[in-house]
């Protein structure tokens, strides 16, 4: 009898680890994660659940309810968007993959994501995450641009969004709502990232007299990852209802360098 009720407190146990995991995102690779939430949004400070990056709300935003917890509102105002901390730290010539959640019924032009150089400024190599015609599109400066076709992700619904840049391959993936959509071809590492004074934004980009746009939407759970995610693990952190549910305590504070050298 003993043995049964052992037995089946293991099974549960199991079962409930199990639960809990599948309602997470991916940790592996991991750099930064901001949740938006109220308890992570320190008045002008944006708090990195990783611990890593940091961000700084620039003018003002609206906290408004997200897809998970609070998110930031933004009004396609270029005085109010949010800066990262320690840009060029964020290493983009290498493999990457971003994603949040967002809403937004603005067709665009509209920057989402930016790795940039400054305001007014149209340097080589900088990447750019922004809807267009009311689809995704990713631009590196000089080099092209790729778009999500027909994918169209402004009618005002929550879309969980995310693209993989493969830089050696010279390649674009899209997901939306947790399946691969369009994958193009774009010389991600054309240009040396370090070539120009960068700059880490949510919601803007700026350079080149802000023909990018400014997002008018919601933005929720953004991450950013230094490693390709196959479309399982996108539609594992499309899945999610918790987002980092783990409060890391150093776990995941460990800088994109610090990664990069464990390989």
């Amino acid at each position: 009898m003993l043995q049964k009720v052992s037995l089946l407190l293991l099974i549960l146990t199991i079962s409930l680890i199990a639960t809990n995991l599948s309602a997470q995102i991916v940790e592996d690779g991991l750099v930064s994660y901001w949740s938006f939430d109220a308890n992570n949004v320190d008045g002008k400070t944006v708090k990195d659940g990783t611990g890593n990056y940091n961000g700084t709300i620039k003018g003002s935003l609206k906290k408004v309810a997200g897809k998970i917890g609070d998110a930031l509102a933004f009004d396609g105002n270029e005085a109010n968007f949010v800066e990262i901390d320690k840009p060029e730290e964020f290493d983009f010539n290498s493999d990457f993959t971003w994603s949040a959640w967002i809403k937004t019924d603005s067709s665009g032009p509209g920057v989402i994501f930016a790795k940039t150089g400054g305001p007014g400024t149209d340097d080589k190599g900088p990447k750019t995450l922004w809807v267009r015609n009311g689809v995704l599109n990713l631009d590196t400066g000089w080099v092209g641009n790729v778009e999500d076709v027909g994918n169209t992700i402004d009618d005002n619904k929550w879309h969980h969004i995310a693209v993989v840049g493969i830089p050696e391959d010279s390649v674009v993936q899209y997901f939306v709502d947790g399946k691969s959509t369009t994958e193009g071809v774009l010389n991600l590492a054309q240009f040396p990232e370090e070539d120009f004074e960068s700059h880490v934004f949510i919601g803007l980009d700026g350079r080149a007299d802000g023909e990018f746009g400014v997002f008018t939407g919601i933005i929720d759970e953004f991450s950013v990852y230094d490693r390709v995610l196959e479309e399982a693990e996108v539609n594992q952190n499309f899945k999610s209802d918790t987002g980092l549910a783990v409060d890391p305590n150093g776990k995941l504070a460990v800088t994109w360098s610090a990664l990069k050298a464990r390989r």
